[in-house]
């Protein structure tokens, strides 16, 4: 079974100001690097069959993780291995494998599960999708930012 989904923080925390973008910013034009690294953190959590890759507990910006997962997406479906890493740290989590299995390995921690090549693809995919509907909902105007509309599966 693979775990792979957001919360946002609590109301009131400094990570809940990251889901705010400053007063008269125009969210069609906010830049890709804040976008990825300054915006839209979220308590996420990756799990692989019982092992614990990222802990509900984290904070990750959501939409250079789910870009990421776009990125790995594309390797995977065709036949690739694949890795994504994190903003403020040196982990990077590789997936490698043949035919249908897929191994998912921390660069930092002994952790590392086998899962299903296509469920993985669409854990990755349904993941990506959730943060585009979120910041849809959430953020007045920002689905037409070119940087957030890549994380559309048609985009």
């Amino acid at each position: 079974m693979i775990v792979l989904t957001f919360t946002l923080p609590p109301v009131g925390s400094a990570w809940r100001q990251t889901w705010s973008l400053p007063v008269n910013c125009d969210p069609l034009t906010v830049s890709e690097i804040d976008l990825r690294y300054k915006y839209f953190a979220a308590n996420v959590e990756l799990a692989v069959n019982g092992v614990v890759f990222i802990r509900p507990s984290r904070h990750e910006p959501v939409i250079d993780l789910g870009l990421s997962c776009k990125h790995v997406e594309r390797r995977l479906a065709l036949g690739e291995d694949a890795a994504f890493g994190f903003t403020e740290r040196p982990e990077v989590i590789h997936i490698r494998g043949v035919g249908r299995l897929v191994w998912i390995e921390s660069s930092e921690l002994p952790l590392r599960a086998k899962a299903e090549r296509s469920s993985l693809l669409v854990e990755l995919a349904r993941f990506r999708e959730s943060v585009y509907r979120r910041l849809v909902d959430d953020v007045p105007g920002i689905g037409g930012n070119p940087v957030v509309q890549r994380l559309r599966s048609s985009a």
